[in-house]
This record gives C-alpha cells, structure tokens and sequence, in this order.
C-alpha cells in the first residue's frame, strides 16, 4: 500500500532522503549513471532516454522502503510529499536541492559549439 503524510512523517522524509543520496553515491549506481550518461553524450533526448530511467531506478528501489510504490506513481507520491516538507524544514529542503542537482544536471555545452548572441 502506498504511504501517506499520515503514515510518512518529517523524519521519515529525512531518512527517505538521506538514503537516496547514499544511493547516487554507491559505486555500482555511479557506474550505472556515468554508463548511461556517456551512451547519451550531450544529447538531451537521449538524455531523458538513458540517464533518467536509471536514476529514477535508483531512486524508486530507496523510496519502496518507505512505503511507496516502487514505480512512476510511486516517485510522483514521493517528490509531492518532499514538497510539502521542504517547506517547513530546511534540511529536507537543502537535500531535496542536491537530489534535483543529481536528477536533472546541468547540460554540457560542446566544445565546438559557439554561442551566438549576448547575455
């Protein structure tokens, strides 16, 4: 059954966290995403196409533990759930930034690319 705020607390949120960056940290899930992320190159299609099923592989097999469903409804439920939180405690808010940070990375620009414009 799929957990609720009543049955995922503040602390549970932490934890939920914690344990997903530990994850992005594990070396065979780091292996995982540098693999994906070289198949891709600088390609944002092939971005999504790769990099993000594996990360959020990742990240459903922590949040199975906590109640979620262990598939896209499940990161959904989650991320909302992250959201509410976020906004009454700094630390799952702080952690939820280095989660988006690992989840959504900034676009590498080619080195032959040249930008045409002023900013």
């Amino acid at each position: 059954m799929a957990a609720s705020l009543q049955h995922f607390s503040l602390h549970d949120c932490k934890l939920a966290l914690q344990d997903i960056l530990r994850a992005f940290r594990d070396s065979d899930n780091i292996r995982r995403l540098e693999d994906a992320r070289e198949s891709a190159g600088n390609d944002m299609l092939r971005a999504m196409q790769t990099v993000f099923p594996v990360a959020a592989q990742i990240q459903m097999e922590v949040i199975e533990k906590y109640g979620f469903p262990s598939d896209g409804d499940g990161v959904i439920r989650f991320t909302q759930a992250v959201k509410v939180y976020e906004k009454q405690d700094q630390d799952v808010a702080q952690m939820n930034h280095q989660l988006r940070a690992i989840l959504i990375p900034p676009i590498r620009a080619s080195s032959g690319h040249t930008t045409n414009g002023s900013g």
